[in-house]
């Protein structure tokens, strides 16, 4: 079973789940946490009155209340950023620093990355909205949870969030992930970039790589040896990938270093299969 979570004040979340209801058949169930939840295939779909980011422990409820523990929980969620840009966007969730908007200080949740990446390269096949772009997020605020999640997130404002087509695109891929177990793709870390992480979406969405927790350049003081670890085991990670534009040498050499005692190589692009268009 997999859990999709609805924020009743997020506007986006509510078009995702509206466009849900519409484009399949779904039973109504008993309530959770006082609103309907609802049941399709391998989904369980529950609402929260609350933001996404501070539903702490949340996967622990969903389990009390199926009576079996999530696979994964995917947060149908807005997003925002100041820039304005219209974005669908997927991301893990975390922090590597401060926990100013949920989660816990300096802590990490486990994520899905086959199925996130899975996630990102539909909404890219999928997008209708040519002034929408496509990309990863890099891991960011919370809550923290112990079952594996990512958000699939519409931005970024009122008029975005509201927008029919593109909570039809995102609700379009969340179904068609209801039967995927992902795929068989080389799981790693991104270290380095922006927040969009440009460069590892690029490579996921033409090579078979998929990406755990990513974590940008303007982090790169917060990944020592103990975050880095938790990097690696939150993804289930065996490779790490640097996009050096903008890291330091030392800085690469050091996290190589720490992350090779693990057992963790660095990979380049050259050793990653190309994805095959049909």
């Amino acid at each position: 079973m997999r859990s999709i979570v609805v924020s009743l004040q997020d506007a986006a979340s509510v078009n995702i789940r509206d466009r849900l209801l519409e484009m399949a058949e779904w039973e109504e169930a008993r309530e959770f946490k006082g609103n309907p939840a609802y049941t399709h295939g391998n989904y369980l779909m529950v609402q929260h009155d609350g933001p996404h980011i501070y539903a702490e422990g949340i996967d622990k409820e969903i389990s009390d209340f199926a009576g079996e523990e999530p696979e994964a929980i995917i947060f149908a969620s807005k997003h925002k950023s100041a820039s304005g840009n219209r974005a669908l966007t997927v991301h893990t969730v975390g922090n590597y620093g401060k926990a100013e908007y949920g989660g816990r200080e300096r802590t990490l949740s486990r994520t899905c990355p086959r199925l996130k990446t899975e996630a990102l390269r539909i909404i890219a096949r999928r997008n209708t909205l040519p002034d929408f772009s496509v990309s990863y997020e890099v891991t960011h605020h919370g809550p923290f949870l112990e079952t594996p999640s990512f958000f699939i997130e519409i931005g970024s404002g009122e008029e975005e969030w509201k927008n029919a087509e593109a909570g039809r695109i995102i609700a379009s891929v969340i179904l068609e992930l209801e039967g995927s177990e992902g795929n068989e793709d080389v799981v790693a870390i991104g270290i380095g970039g922006g927040h969009y992480a440009p460069r590892f979406t690029e490579l996921a969405l033409s090579h078979r790589i998929s990406f755990g927790h990513m974590a940008p350049k303007y982090a790169i003081e917060n990944l020592d040896e103990g975050m880095l670890r938790q990097m690696v085991e939150m993804s289930g990670a065996e490779r790490v990938y640097f996009h050096k534009v903008g890291l330091k040498r030392s800085d690469i050499s050091r996290m190589k270093a720490i992350l090779e005692r693990m057992g963790v190589k660095r990979i380049r692009e050259g050793e990653i299969q190309e994805i095959v268009s049909k």
